[in-house]
């Protein structure tokens, strides 16, 4: 196979500006003495990430990161919408955010922050083109979450609410690497679209036992990023000891981050012989369970999660 060194900037610009958005909401923090500076910078950078990735959209699909024909970075239409959507969130949470900021419990800068690194990890998730740079965008997505549910100072609730969310995610991250691992010593490749074709060519490799575990571990574990039953025990907890803005945030845009890799790759990697019962008895058990346990919640943010 021959290698071909692609990297196309004008593809990266939204990743760039998520990114920069949250290195200017660092310096701002330093230099800017007023809190509502940094908001407004870290506002005006989600703006300007959602502008990227329209003006990035409509000029079609661009690839980079390529090697031959497998690109780890694919930006089309589907990614800027993807990109769009998580840049909006974030603005809308920072509008959310305005009386718990004003009370002090909560750094500022910090917050501010810790948004603009999520809003930098559902971006790059948008246009993942194999699974390390999901996983890697899935795991940047969540793990500044897990500061912003134990940010409010004081609190044992939030305190508590972001160690369960934090261990029950890495379980789900353990399962995903490993179901990625096994994929790879499978087929010999993990960008999706490889994956697919590989599983097209060789329908023998849907009859290993090897490939059936792999394929359930990458369901599951990414099953747990929208806390789908049975795996959805950590979200009433967290939800309730978040600040509400982050709650808000967490029932958005992390289900958004999990449902987009969920649907990248079952569509492009994943074979739908194995993966099609297994989201049938993860949606049954969601739909059915997840109400029924619902009823008996008291406070209405765990009856919503």
């Amino acid at each position: 196979m021959s290698l071909v060194q692609s990297v196309d900037n004008v593809a990266l610009l939204p990743a760039y500006l998520a990114a920069g958005t949250a290195v200017l909401v660092l310096l701002a923090d330093l230099l800017v003495s007023r809190a509502a500076g940094t908001v407004a910078v870290a506002a005006a950078g989600s703006v300007a990430t959602v502008a990227g990735a329209a003006v990035v959209g409509a000029g079609g699909e661009r690839r980079t990161f390529c090697v031959g024909a497998d690109c780890s970075w694919v930006f089309g239409g589907r990614a800027a919408l993807v990109a769009a959507v998580f840049g909006l969130l974030t603005l809308g949470v920072l509008a959310l955010s305005g009386p718990l900021l004003r009370a002090g419990r909560t750094p500022v800068g910090e917050y501010c922050f810790l948004l603009a690194c999520a809003m930098t990890g559902g971006v790059v998730l948008g246009g993942a083109g194999d699974l390390i740079t999901l996983i890697v965008a899935l795991e940047t997505l969540t793990l500044p979450l897990y500061v912003l549910v134990g940010l409010r100072r004081g609190s044992l609730a939030s305190a508590e609410a972001a160690v369960t969310f934090f261990v029950v995610s890495v379980v789900a991250t353990t399962l995903t690497l490993l179901g990625a691992a096994l994929l790879y010593a499978v087929t010999g490749g993990l960008h999706l679209g490889r994956l697919g074709a590989t599983f097209e060519e060789r329908p023998e490799l849907l009859d290993l036992p090897l490939t059936t575990v792999a394929v359930a571990l990458v369901v599951l574990g990414l099953a747990f990023k929208v806390a789908a039953v049975p795996f959805h025990a950590w979200a009433p907890a967290t939800y309730d000891g978040a600040p509400l803005p982050v709650a808000a945030y967490l029932s958005t845009a992390s289900k958004l981050g999990g449902v987009v890799a969920l649907l990248a790759v079952v569509q492009r990697a994943l074979p739908p012989t194995v993966t099609g019962p297994v989201l049938a008895l993860l949606a049954v058990l969601t739909m059915t369970v997840g109400n029924l346990v619902a009823l008996r919640q008291r406070r209405t943010v765990r009856l919503l999660a």
